[in-house]
């Protein structure tokens, strides 16, 4: 089977490290797998085993399978020979959503909350196609000290997404300063896009913080392995990597419903807020602030519950579904 992805580009991003892992996945298995995207170079942060091309080549051989999930470059994707196509949705909401429904497409989503909103909306059939979390980037690390003065809370550090509710996670944090002044902040991203816009600017709190920045993928483990706990409050995620990759490490989580359905059950695997707002994030912070068996039971049922979301099992379950939409085809 020959397979074609094509990608805005290759920088550090959840949605592109899906189609490296995926791509990784499905080369290892045999199949031919090309990622198209501008300048057709290979990623520089994580290692890829499938072969790299430009856009210029699009259109010089014919292909079974074509993927992409970024709006804007549709028109090259329009160009792919490809005998069926795949729109892979990762965002809820976009403002092309809607146009993007109509063309001759078939369609999966990254999450089941994603695939449940897409089908209620349009009336259409989405194959679910969740996330992954590679073990060899992210797993329980050796544990910190017991008796340390600081609690950390880790938390993404993309504040000029909004999208992402870094704001949020901060002005929650800020409220139980005042009752626990051993509250710190750790924020974590690299710099990404033309222009390698800088977040650390952005960061405006009393609470005190650190921001790694520009971390290989090598060192991730040993961050998330820095975190009591990691908070996200995210909003029109379709698969939270962050958060998925803290549970992988055994790090206890709050989050929000977005980009977590797959994977975060209140009180179980995770503390859930309804809503991404400070005041529902602050109570559930403070339950796992006052209560060290709680963090270790949300931390060990998070980790477990992770080991099922590999690429190998997301490869596995796109396999079957690309040979049968051979076979319609």
């Amino acid at each position: 089977m020959k397979i074609a992805a094509l990608l805005p580009h290759v920088e550090i991003f959840g949605g592109i490290r899906r189609y490296l892992e995926i791509g990784n996945e499905l080369a290892k298995r045999g199949y031919y797998f090309v990622l198209f995207h501008p300048d057709g170079s290979k990623p520089g942060w994580l290692e890829f085993k499938g072969i790299t091309k430009s856009f210029s080549s699009l259109g010089e051989e014919d292909f079974d399978i074509g993927l992409c999930s970024e709006y804007s470059i549709l028109p090259y994707f329009e160009k792919l020979n490809a005998t069926a196509k795949i729109f892979y949705f990762l965002l809820k909401g976009h403002k092309q959503e809607k146009e993007t429904i109509k063309k001759n497409y078939f369609f999966l989503g990254n999450s089941e909350g994603l695939c449940r909103h897409l089908e209620k909306k349009y009336n259409i059939s989405c194959s679910r196609a969740p996330g992954g979390v590679n073990p060899q980037f992210f797993f329980p690390a050796k544990e910190r000290e017991s008796e340390r003065s600081e609690f950390i809370v880790l938390c993404y550090g993309r504040i000029y997404k909004q999208r992402k509710g870094i704001q949020h996670v901060i002005r929650a944090v800020e409220g139980l300063y005042k009752e626990y002044p051993r509250l710190k902040l750790v924020f974590f991203d690299s710099l990404v896009g033309e222009d390698r816009r800088d977040p650390r600017p952005m960061i405006n709190t009393r609470v005190p913080y650190e921001f790694h920045l520009n971390l290989p993928q090598s060192k991730m483990a040993w961050l998330y392995s820095q975190g009591d706990i990691f908070v996200s409050a995210e909003r029109r995620a379709g698969w939270s990597n962050t958060t998925a990759e803290a549970m992988a490490c055994q790090i206890p989580v709050v989050c929000s419903r977005s980009g977590t359905r797959d994977f975060a059950f209140h009180n179980q695997t995770a503390l859930v807020v309804p809503f991404p707002h400070p005041l529902f994030l602050r109570y559930q912070i403070k339950k796992l602030l006052k209560d060290e068996e709680l963090r270790l039971r949300i931390a060990r049922a998070g980790y477990e519950k992770m080991q099922k979301f590999s690429w190998s099992a997301l490869a596995d379950r796109l396999e079957r579904i690309l040979k049968e939409l051979v076979k319609l085809n």
